[in-house]
């Protein structure tokens, strides 16, 4: 079923959620290592995950430790 355009913020964090999960998952990194790295705790962080609410400066720092490329980051961030 296509993506309807009224959804797409929606699908725009699932995205992103999906892709970060699976990246910590194969650099091997968890919930709590991104806390530190946000400087957040890891409840913080997995409750900013789930709803997908991140700010400009976290996100910066996840593309960074997740070692996304300028692509992923494109595709992942794009209206």
């Amino acid at each position: 079923m296509p993506r309807v355009a009224i959804n797409k913020k929606k699908y725009l964090q699932t995205d992103l959620r999906e892709w970060m999960i699976g990246r910590m998952d194969s650099l091997g990194k968890n919930q709590e290592y991104m806390g530190e790295k946000l400087n957040i705790s890891q409840q913080a962080f997995g409750r900013r995950l789930r709803d997908g609410n991140f700010n400009n400066v976290q996100l910066y720092v996840i593309f960074k430790e997740l070692e996304a490329t300028d692509d992923k980051i494109l595709q992942l961030m794009k209206l």
